[in-house]
């Protein structure tokens, strides 16, 4: 039901501000940020999902206000929320306001940024309804690093590199797995043609293709380098852990994201875009995502958190796709209009119907239970 409402408001609201003019950026601004706020609202309220969220709480109680585990480099979960849990404890605060942090550090980066920057922040806010399904609504840590790594390359290609790597870091904090993003974030200093990048994405799909031989050998490389976590965490993710699972060439998302890739380097060259744009970094991001979804393949887990770093920047390249096939290729318009019929709202609902019940935490008796004792 909670998933039902959501989804029904976002929609109404995309359909309804679709068709009002609106008299003034400031009117146009605030019913962007409705969309998200809603979004902010049910991720920060939520009392429900897997074992993540009373995770959260266990771990929020525990730490309470133990510098040392704040500080204990072995402790599971990273530093960002150990701090986020010693504040909340301190000022002797729910410890849902940690969910509700992670949540703030996720949505508002990506809401600021659309607002600023995409040419339809009505549409973003529809396409970045799978992510949110998916992480902010499931794997908050995640969320937030995903959100703080974007306003990190955002900052970066505004010339404000000191907050960029600010942002960078915090990412990091929240997850070990923004790693991913940061030889993206040197890439952003470089134009980068199209050949090299379908050279690249051809060196991709090779490596996918062995993805499991090749990870064997990056496994047995860092095991004769000393580096036995690194190998023990490539065993789980991908040969015989829990985890372990190949995600298909064939893969929706691979699908997707390559088929964006495609329509990218139709309508797109290096010089397309002004440097150090929002749409070039997004150019850049549907590129590097689809490489980075083929070579980490052979761990659907491990290939499904990394290329969502990259998949956020689908809020502000689709619109300026469907903008450029609106003025040049009419046919190509209604295969990209298609594909996001077929894949973004099938595939946030596939996700919601797959996810578990949405419960606010003050009306889930184990949510209250576990806020209290």
């Amino acid at each position: 039901m909670g998933f039902a409402l959501f989804t029904g408001i976002e929609l109404l609201l995309f359909a309804i501000n679709s068709m009002v003019d609106f008299k003034n950026k400031k009117q146009f601004n605030i019913a962007t940020g409705l969309m998200f706020f809603i979004m902010f609202v049910f991720a920060g309220l939520r009392g429900s999902g897997d074992a993540d969220y009373y995770n959260y709480l266990w771990f929020v109680r525990d730490i309470g206000t133990d510098l040392g585990k704040v500080f204990d480099g072995s402790y599971p979960v990273e530093f960002a929320f150990r701090i986020a849990s010693f504040v909340v404890n301190a000022l002797g605060l729910s410890r849902q306001f940690v969910i509700v942090l992670m949540n703030l550090a996720s949505i508002l980066p990506i809401a600021y940024i659309s607002i600023r920057e995409s040419y339809n922040p009505f549409l973003s806010a529809i396409v970045f309804l799978p992510i949110f399904i998916q992480f902010d609504m499931q794997t908050s840590r995640t969320a937030s690093a995903i959100g703080l790594s974007f306003m990190a390359a955002y900052l970066f290609i505004k010339g404000k590199k000191f907050g960029g790597v600010v942002f960078f870091v915090l990412s990091f904090f929240f997850h070990k797995s923004a790693l991913i993003v940061l030889p993206f974030l040197v890439l952003l200093n470089f134009r980068i043609s199209n050949g090299f990048k379908v050279f690249t994405s051809i060196i991709a799909l090779g490596l996918s293709l062995f993805s499991m031989s090749f990870f064997r050998i990056i496994q047995r490389l860092v095991s004769a380098m000393g580096l036995g976590i690194i190998s023990r965490k490539i065993e789980n993710y991908v040969f015989s852990g829990f985890f372990a699972q190949q995600m298909h060439i064939f893969d929706p998302r691979i699908i997707f994201m390559a088929m964006l890739f495609a329509f990218s380097i139709m309508y797109f060259g290096k010089e397309s875009f002004a440097k150090d744009s929002i749409e070039e970094v997004a150019s850049k991001a549907i590129w590097y995502g689809l490489v980075v979804f083929l070579v980490f393949r052979a761990s659907t887990a491990v290939a499904f958190r990394f290329g969502n770093f990259f998949t956020v920047y689908q809020l502000i390249f689709l619109p300026v796709l469907i903008r450029e096939s609106r003025r040049i290729d009419k046919s190509g318009l209604f295969f990209i209009i298609l594909s996001i019929i077929l894949f973004v709202i099938p595939y946030a609902i596939f996700l919601m119907n797959k996810a578990p019940a949405y419960d606010f935490f003050f009306t889930n008796p184990n949510a209250i239970h576990s806020l209290t004792v």
